[in-house]
């Protein structure tokens, strides 16, 4: 059992962007951790307690008590009634997919409907649960959790609807649904290297992990890592730059993925002229 002790002393992934008497704390999320993970050390709560506002990619709390948006996140999850996710798909892709439900025992009618792209990430999302990862748990609820009940600041870089428009636009969709599937077998060896990296701080052994090895083992990966992090991490870098303007300290919580590498939020920030350093 791992003792809060311990935990305390994880790394975990800040850093800290400064320009012109502004200070922007930047976390990097695992979107599903467990209690393992918990408590955080001193500085990274300090660097939220003493943060004007917190900064995340979309409020996943906000939505989940507004049902309107609920209902306009379902229809961009869901193809409309009389559809079905085996009509967009290749016939042994969803044998594959239906395989993989067998071995999970989970109803296949909660996966008929469901696009490829969204299948694509609750795939991840279902196997990591299994391997007792909760997005529960996630760093980044963590933290919203702690803004709503304190009644802090929170702004938002994207929405939760805006994030599914985009996996609903990528281009072949089915190909990421299979490779997906087929990496689900490595996930005995991926968790705990992927929240090892995290908890160690290590950005060269979250980088390889979550960007290296995809586009070694499969090259097709490179667009759809320049969809889902290159273009955002620009767009996010930008909004942080506005947020930062209005408020003296931010305390800024997004996926790990963004915060490491060339074309990442914070190399962005970097060539907009802030001083980076991990903390």
């Amino acid at each position: 059992m791992v003792t809060s002790t311990y935990a305390a002393e994880d790394r975990g992934l800040l850093l800290e962007a400064s320009k012109d008497g502004h200070k922007i704390y930047l976390l990097g999320s695992i979107h599903l951790a467990d209690q393992s993970f918990y408590p955080l050390r001193d500085v990274i709560l300090n660097a939220y307690n003493s943060s004007d506002a917190l900064v995340v990619e979309a409020d996943v709390i906000a939505m989940e008590s507004d049902p309107q948006l609920q209902q306009k996140v379902t229809q961009e999850s869901f193809y409309p009634p009389g559809d079905q996710l085996k009509n967009h798909i290749p016939p042994e892709l969803y044998g594959e997919l239906q395989e993989w439900l067998r071995k999970r025992m989970i109803p296949e009618r909660l996966f008929s409907r469901m696009r490829p792209a969204i299948a694509m990430i609750t795939l991840s999302i279902v196997e990591m649960q299994a391997h007792g990862l909760d997005p529960n748990a996630g760093i980044d609820r963590h933290f919203l959790a702690e803004a709503h009940r304190q009644v802090k600041p929170i702004l938002e870089l994207e929405s939760v609807l805006q994030q599914l428009q985009l996996l609903n636009s990528l281009e072949k969709p089915e190909l990421y649904l299979k490779q997906t599937l087929e990496q689900l077998s490595e996930m005995d060896q991926f968790v705990p290297r992927i929240t090892g990296a995290w908890k160690a701080g290590d950005q060269e052994a979250l980088y390889d992990l979550i960007f290296r090895q995809d586009i070694e083992q499969y090259p097709e990966f490179v667009q759809l890592h320049e969809r889902l992090f290159y273009r955002r991490n620009r767009e996010m870098a930008k909004k942080i730059q506005t947020f930062s303007e209005q408020h003296g300290k931010l305390f800024v919580v997004v996926g790990a993925g963004h915060l490491i590498g060339e074309k990442s939020v914070s190399d962005y920030l970097k060539a907009a002229g802030f001083n980076i350093k991990q903390i």
